[in-house]
């Protein structure tokens, strides 16, 4: 585990953090400048912090700028553990002390956490700060009229459960992120086994993600729409009639991880010949 402890040690003093702390700058003041924007008199809703959140606002645009520059955050933050080593000439110095199979399954867990905790910044941000400036938890209807704005539409697909906890939806919400972002720095990683050019693993998670959702938001097959983090994952907007978001949010994780797993065994059969 001490190449482990060196890549996180090495990703937490990186200067990589000004990118992941200007990036949640950005995303956050274009999510608060648009959130309460409306071309429309509508009341305010009942005090709730969510409505200063990235993924929980109705009306903030910053939620899909997250979502679509998250793999690219994860990776760009996480996935290049193991390039930096093997580029470097590191990695000819550590085969004398660790085995390329445990340098792999350590940079993999390095990358993972990197990638995880970069990509779930913003939201912790966004959450932190919305709670300093509206701590209070008032459940808001999600029905939309001349009354009221919803914070969370009534046909969102996770809306039952931020009926029942809400705090238990943004706990759950953060696991969920973290795990993606780091599965997607995974990705990244992995592709990093096979190239050798610097930071063309970067962009490898953000084309695969870019692809997906072109595909699933053009498709004739309406039921694929649900099927991008990038959709499903926008919980104040309900796209119930656009797909089952369910089965993307259940789908994904393994999918990446599956994915990652199978440039891995790769890898390891490529060494073995």
């Amino acid at each position: 585990m001490k190449l482990t402890k060196r890549q996180l040690l090495m990703g937490i003093t990186s200067w990589k953090w000004l990118v992941v702390i200007i990036t949640t700058i950005i995303l956050l003041g274009i999510q608060y400048k648009t959130a309460f924007f409306m071309g429309w008199n509508l009341p305010q809703p009942n005090p709730n912090f969510f409505n200063y959140m990235l993924l929980f606002s109705y009306f903030g645009r910053g939620s899909h700028l997250y979502l679509f520059v998250l793999p690219l955050l994860a990776a760009f933050f996480g996935g290049s553990v193991y390039a930096d080593e093997k580029l470097s000439g590191r990695m000819s110095l550590l085969s004398t002390r660790v085995n390329n199979k445990e340098a792999l399954q350590q940079s993999l867990l390095s990358g993972f956490i990197l990638g995880g905790t970069a990509g779930l910044f913003p939201l912790v941000c966004s959450g932190v700060i919305a709670i300093i400036h509206r701590p209070h938890m008032w459940f808001v209807d999600g029905t939309l009229n001349e009354y009221n704005y919803p914070l969370i539409d009534k046909e969102s697909w996770v809306y039952g459960f931020y009926q029942q906890n809400q705090i238990a939806l943004m706990l759950v919400t953060f696991v969920y992120v973290f795990i993606l972002s780091g599965l997607f720095a995974d990705i990244a990683v992995a592709v990093s086994f096979f190239t050798k050019k610097r930071y063309i693993e970067v962009i490898a998670p953000f084309v695969l993600v870019l692809a997906l959702h072109i595909i699933v938001s053009n498709s004739t097959q309406i039921s694929l729409y649900g099927l991008s983090h990038i959709n499903f994952l926008k919980y104040g907007v309900a796209f119930t009639d656009r797909g089952p978001n369910e089965l993307g949010a259940a789908l994904t994780l393994p999918v990446l991880a599956g994915i990652t797993a199978v440039l891995y065994s790769r890898k390891q059969a490529q060494d073995v010949l």
